[in-house]
């Protein structure tokens, strides 16, 4: 929900999942001034009461009485004149990005979160997805004044739209002109001064991104990948015109015998387009390989090297953001058949109510970057005081040139679930598919009588490797699900017969702690729509993020899908801020087109929650 004040005292209220804006006047009185109350997409160039909104975000007011609302999932921003009549004022409705400099109208968006107006009639647009914040002048022209379309952050002092953000959410000036922008993946707000003033950038040729290929970790004489994938956000940039050069660290050479450190690349003959899911015409390619092969020979010493990759756009760097350093660490690949030479530590402490599980994680790495390969062998855990083990354990190595790779651990639980015995072999460094640090994921779950507080004997014995300290928290006594708020993130469009995912988010009011404990959450499909069985969920504001599956079954034909699970919040430090569940939708064949939000979400004592679902 969002709310301004005009200088008659006049009050506005953005209601999010009601689809409407509503305006209490000084005598008390409240009417709607835009929105029918149905989540879609209707109504330019008339009554802005008999438009539809859908799931809009923030509004602001401009000089001049106008009426601006991010209208999230419309990918627009809608503006409510004087006289009551709405339009679009940015945005095409299909989210993405293209370039600045153009009629906003004509401008995709993503997921615009939060609008501002300046004095001189300047529309900000916190373009969430995109990472950016947008200025639309009065004379219909949009640009960019912060944020380079990379998530993340970099340095303060430099020119705004050279810099990261990371979900931009907010927007506010003052007086004098200067933006404030709530930063909120970063933790920050951020300042540009003076915004209004500021020129607008000259529109990019071309406007080119590249998706990094690095292996963590490889051994000396091993052949690997390094270099870039080059993607275009504007159509028609000229391959011919597109260069990607990589310096190669001392000690890293070609691997197809190429001499020398600085190998490039062009691609004649090739246009690069967005994808867009539809195959363009001629020679067209959505991706440039500007990946090179490459080797650390065998007499290179053990080390971390860094090379450097820029991608551009004839000759010059196209976008600040296209300049990476590859670091590679270069191991020697001497085998360690003993276990002792692990370092294994526990990452993740659990934090759970009494009755209720939870899983943590065990790291075992080789700090050297050594081979370790100790066989099969035993490997005894034993649980904290007030808890047991409980599930499949299981493996994981993240940082792979092949991706990530898991799979479940061979195991037993033995004394009533006090101890876990994996019998498996926890080898790290030995080929380029088992790149440490090696994760085992292992559920445990605190026992009904557990007291509150963090126990820590608990322990784990690998082989001959000297025992580590397990440790565990009990949170206290379960609470209840009346302060969880839960929302519709996504609304799905499909084709009859089609299938998808969409979000659900769940919040805390004033992010206070909930821990409900495990009980039924019921999920209605909208007519037309049934679920698939399935889901799971995440908790993405912690570093590393937290995921699983949830325990789920489908009823009446997939028309209601009943998550059991537990959806605490802010009980510690792995379930901050919000949880996420992606749960899969398809369209029934016989769907006819059209919007409906008659789903619904039911949990507990709250009230019921509307799901929204769209058929083409």
């Amino acid at each position: 929900m969002s709310v301004v004040t005009d200088g008659a005292g006049n009050i506005f209220i953005g209601e999010f999942s009601g689809h409407r804006v509503r305006k209490v006047t000084p005598d008390g009185i409240i009417r709607t001034v835009a929105g029918t109350g149905q989540a879609g997409y209707s109504g330019d160039g008339g009554p802005a009461t008999k438009a539809q909104l859908n799931f809009h975000e923030g509004i602001a007011l401009g000089r001049d009485g106008s009426l601006y609302i991010a209208d999230r999932e419309n990918h627009r921003v809608r503006k409510v004149a004087a006289d009551g009549t709405i339009t679009t004022v940015a945005g095409t409705g299909q989210a993405g990005y293209d370039s600045d400099g153009q009629p906003a109208v004509r401008a995709k968006l993503n997921m615009p979160l939060a609008v501002a107006v300046d004095e001189d009639g300047n529309l900000y647009i916190a373009d969430l997805a995109n990472q950016r914040v947008r200025k639309v002048t009065p004379d219909g022209i949009i640009h960019t004044v912060a944020g380079n379309g990379l998530g993340g952050y970099d340095s303060d002092g430099g020119p705004a739209h050279e810099t990261k953000l990371y979900q931009p959410n907010a927007l506010a000036l003052d007086a004098a002109g200067n933006l404030y922008i709530s930063d909120r993946g970063n933790h920050r707000v951020r300042m540009v001064a003076r915004a209004g003033a500021e020129m607008p950038l000259k529109p990019y040729e071309a406007d080119l991104y590249g998706k990094a290929v690095a292996p963590h970790t490889v051994q000396r004489g091993q052949e690997f990948d390094l270099g870039a994938y080059v993607e275009s956000r504007l159509g028609g940039a000229d391959g011919a015109k597109v260069t990607v050069v990589l310096t190669l660290a001392d000690g890293l050479v070609d691997a197809t015998g190429t001499s020398g450190r600085r190998l490039s690349r062009t691609f004649p003959g090739t246009s690069l387009v967005p994808y867009s899911g539809i195959r363009a015409p001629g020679p067209t390619s959505y991706s440039l390989n500007g990946v090179f092969r490459v080797t650390a020979p065998r007499t290179t010493p053990p080390g971390t090297y860094v090379s450097t990759l820029e991608i551009q756009y004839a000759g010059e760097l196209n976008l600040k953001d296209n300049v990476f350093t590859l670091p590679v660490a270069v191991v020697v690949p001497s085998l360690v058949q003993d276990e002792t030479a692990l370092e294994i530590r526990q990452e993740t402490v659990p934090e759970v109510a009494a009755g209720q599980g939870a899983k943590f994680n065990v790291i075992l790495n080789s700090p050297t970057g050594q081979p370790v390969n100790p066989g099969v062998i035993a490997q005894r855990f034993t649980a904290p005081t007030g808890f047991v083990f409980t599930g499949q354990p299981s493996y994981g190595y993240y940082d792979t040139v092949h991706g990530v790779i898991t799979g479940n651990l061979v195991h037993r639980i033995e004394d009533d679930g006090r101890t876990l015995i994996v019998t498996d072999n926890p080898h790290v460094n030995t080929t380029t598919s088992d790149t440490g640090p090696l994760v085992y994921t292992i559920g445990v779950r605190a026992l009904p009588g557990a007291h509150p507080g963090t126990v820590a004997d608990g322990s784990a014995s690998v082989g001959k490797h000297v025992p580590v300290q397990l440790s565990a928290k009990v949170t206290g006594p379960v609470g209840d699900e009346t302060p969880l708020r839960y929302a519709q993130e996504s609304v799905p469009e499909l084709e009859p017969g089609g299938s998808t995912t969409f979000n659900i988010e769940i919040r805390s009011l004033d992010n206070q702690p909930v821990n409900p404990g495990t009980f039924p959450q019921r999920f209605t499909a909208p007519t037309g729509f049934a679920f698939d069985p399935g889901a799971s969920y995440g908790y993405y504001y912690v570093k590393p993020a937290v995921t699983g599956n949830l325990s789920t079954r489908v009823e009446d034909g997939g028309k209601t899908l009943v998550v059991e699970s537990n959806p605490h919040l802010n009980t510690g430090t792995t379930d901050t801020t919000a949880l996420l569940y992606t749960l899969s939708l398809r369209a029934l064949p016989d769907a006819g087109p059209g919007t409906y939000d008659d789903g619904r979400i039911s949990v507990g004592r709250l009230a019921p929650t509307p799901i929204t679902a769209r058929v083409k």
